[in-house]
């Protein structure tokens, strides 16, 4: 896959192959199968959806912005659907509430991308009652709290019983380039 190795050589970019992993195994330590559906929120080319794939999980849809993005994932065949839109505070997705088992999203919490606010809320609201939902935050994003609101969000949703946390773990984003790094974050729906 060409656009894997792009991405990947001339940046190092890993984050897909550090997260997923993660991701994978809370599916199984909360019993959900391979067939659960599964949203893949700022998709871009399909790096998580391909990660994914290695292990059997393939009933997966990709949401992003740029129909660029999803006419290259589109190429691979790497979804089962693809849905062109944009997360913005006070926006709302057109996707029914709790259509999914599971979300994941990797390379989109960071400089220049989405705030926490609207992007975590709908990220939780298209996700079933206990279901999942992973994502990743670049390590300098993280720290700019006043511009994007990632820990204020995240601990809102906490405080209102939208989620719980299950873990965290800080991984590695980029193995090139500027060596930045990620925190993995993994939520329970309530």
């Amino acid at each position: 896959m060409i656009f894997v190795q792009d991405v990947a050589e001339i940046r190092g970019y890993v984050a897909p192959e550090k997260a997923v992993p993660i991701f994978v195994r809370a599916l199984k330590e909360h019993q959900f199968h391979a067939d659960c559906k599964i949203i893949d929120v700022g998709a871009g080319t399909g790096l998580v959806a391909w990660q994914l794939q290695k292990f059997k999980y393939l009933n997966v849809d990709a949401l992003d912005c740029s129909s660029d993005m999803l006419r290259m994932a589109q190429k691979h065949n790497l979804y089962k659907n693809y849905i062109q839109a944009e997360l913005r505070p006070g926006s709302k997705l057109n996707i029914k509430t709790g259509s999914y088992d599971c979300a994941i999203s990797v390379g989109m919490f960071t400089i220049a991308h989405v705030k926490g606010e609207g992007s975590m809320d709908e990220m939780a609201r298209v996700v079933k009652p206990r279901g999942l939902v992973c994502f990743t935050i670049r390590e300098d994003a993280l720290i700019q709290e006043e511009v994007y609101g990632y820990e204020r969000k995240m601990k809102e949703l906490c405080e209102n019983g939208t989620w719980k946390l299950l873990s965290v773990s800080k991984e590695i984003y980029h193995e090139k380039f500027d060596n930045a790094k990620c925190f993995v974050y993994l939520y329970h729906i309530m």
